[in-house]
């Protein structure tokens, strides 16, 4: 006992940390050694930014969701090949990879849907299309109604809604009624137009196996983009690509933009590629 003061040796045996009590009232034998660790199933981030030829500037790490759009000005879109849709005429979920060109993969879209709407209604089915990065979480869902695609049918024609988790709404793509070309307008979540996409004048949907559709500005005057489907560099397979307008910059606008792409892709290409490797098979 020293001035009143007692003074207490501590061990430390079961923190190295802890030193002589000098009567302070902080307990100096709760020091914290070990950090904690984030739990979750939230995964390594695996994605290189080194090769995105799209980005100018230094390299930005992504963390999850639209973070993955950030510098981007090209994306492709790449079904999976399916063993049912080969050997079955009954469509089955679709799966596709959406990446940068000659870069990684940023999404894996995987399609929800049933099987009777698959079974009877084709590729003008209604689904859900979920977007997982590759930190395993789920960026965007893009939710497409049951609607016709033709002139014919005014009043149900096609419309995807694009969600972000929790379940932000940040827009739509809406089909505007046309004769004979194609006419869509992405729209944000204030319902205000963004942009247009107008298509080639066609009579037959099996003429836009190899086509393109122009994005353009919200007053349609002049073009700022594309949407293209034809065959890639190793003329394998068929993919789309989207040639995204330097003017969407937010993240959320590349998002409606891709969800006018997986549209566009169930709408006029998915059907044309179905007819068009039958008529091969046969």
């Amino acid at each position: 006992m020293e001035d009143g003061v007692r003074v207490r040796k501590v061990t430390g045996e079961d923190n190295e940390g802890a030193t002589e009590d000098d009567g302070s009232p902080v307990r100096t034998d709760l020091v914290i050694s070990v950090q904690p660790t984030h739990g979750g199933n939230r995964a390594y981030l695996p994605v290189s930014t080194l090769d995105w030829s799209t980005n100018s500037r230094g390299q930005f790490i992504p963390i999850h969701g639209l973070d993955f759009l950030i510098g981007v000005s090209s994306l492709l879109i790449q079904q999976t090949v399916e063993l049912n849709d080969l050997t079955s005429r009954i469509e089955s979920e679709n799966r596709y990879i959406v990446r940068v060109p000659n870069g990684e993969a940023l999404y894996i879209a995987s399609e929800v849907s049933s099987s009777s709407q698959r079974c009877l209604c084709g590729t003008g089915r209604a689904f859900s299309m979920h977007l997982h990065d590759n930190t395993r979480q789920e960026a965007v869902v893009m939710e497409r109604r049951l609607a016709a695609a033709s002139c014919c049918f005014p009043c149900r024609l096609q419309e995807m809604k694009v969600i972000t988790p929790p379940g932000d709404y940040i827009g739509r793509v809406q089909q505007q009624w046309s004769w004979i070309v194609p006419f869509f307008h992405v729209k944000d979540a204030n319902d205000r137009v963004l942009f247009a996409i107008e298509g080639p004048a066609v009579l037959k949907k099996s003429a836009l196996l190899l086509s393109e559709f122009k994005i353009m500005t919200c007053d349609s005057l002049r073009e700022v983009g594309r949407i293209e489907h034809g065959w890639d560099r190793d003329l394998n397979s068929f993919v789309t690509t989207l040639s995204i307008p330097t003017t969407a910059v937010q993240p959320k606008h590349k998002a409606l933009l891709l969800s006018a792409a997986f549209l566009l892709e169930y709408t006029y290409f998915e059907r044309s590629k179905t007819s068009y490797c039958r008529c091969n098979c046969l």
